[in-house]
């Protein structure tokens, strides 16, 4: 994912710019890509085996085309469900599990307003820093309470974000009144650590918050850290992975 090299302001993002972009046909295509050239991380392996039973019932949050689903899948979990606020990943998830006979249940939905009942998932999963790919904290942290509301108590919560406390953001964030992160500059940045990517398929959004940020959210929604790191702490990864995504924090969560 390429930073975009913004010189002036852009427009703002919201939760519809982006269910857009992820509906675009480059931008599926580039998820079903990485469901077949990329597959599930080994430190995801590795959290997920650590945390989930393989008779647990789980929600994978912000799917895609179903590379975390069907990388579970393979593992031998088989209570799986994966929703996604774009109807054309989930169109191409569904033609994948179709392929491959995995009975995976796939729809679209909203993480600020799951239409799950309460205490339904032993565990939920957001990979792919999707969490962060809400637009505006007061919409992250609607949906971290959903995550709350729809595990059963003990339940676990296992995400990525980005860190602006990594050496990478540090360093752009360092100069404060960068206007391509500065709110009082650019009309296009809500919120410190806002950023807009431009990639191959479209200009998408992914706020970048630091570790404080996210454990203020947490408390706020009732969520109760297990363990959070930098995926490179927890494996060196596959060259094709790391072209895939650049380092992030995993977080472990209970209910």
């Amino acid at each position: 994912m390429k930073i975009f090299d913004q010189k002036s302001s852009v427009e703002k993002i919201g939760v519809d710019e982006v269910k857009g972009y992820f509906n675009d046909p480059m931008a599926v295509l580039h998820y079903l890509k990485a469901v077949a050239n990329v597959g599930l991380w080994d430190s995801e392996e590795q959290l997920f085996l650590k945390y989930f039973k393989k008779s647990d019932s789980l929600l994978d949050l912000g799917c895609g085309a179903g590379r975390v689903a069907f990388g579970l899948w393979k593992l031998g979990f088989r209570r799986i469900l994966g929703l996604d606020l774009a109807e054309g990943m989930i169109q191409a998830a569904k033609e994948i599990a179709l392929s491959l006979q995995a009975e995976i249940a796939f729809e679209t939905g909203d993480a600020r307003r799951l239409p799950f009942e309460a205490k339904s998932f032993d565990g939920v999963v957001f990979g792919f820093n999707g969490l962060m790919q809400i637009p505006l904290r007061e919409n992250r942290r609607e949906a971290l309470l959903e995550v709350r509301r729809i595990l059963k108590p003990g339940g676990r919560f296992i995400f990525t974000t980005l860190d602006r406390g990594s050496p990478l953001y540090t360093r752009i964030f360092s100069d404060g009144e960068n206007p391509e992160h500065d709110p009082d500059s650019n009309s296009g940045v809500i919120e410190m650590g806002d950023r807009h990517f431009k990639t191959d398929h479209g200009t998408t959004f992914m706020h970048v918050p630091d570790r404080n940020e996210v454990l203020e959210d947490l408390a706020f929604a009732g969520l109760s850290l297990v363990e959070d790191g930098m995926r490179s702490g927890i494996s060196e990864e596959t060259e094709r992975v790391r072209s895939f995504s650049e380092d992030c924090r995993f977080w472990v969560v209970e209910r």
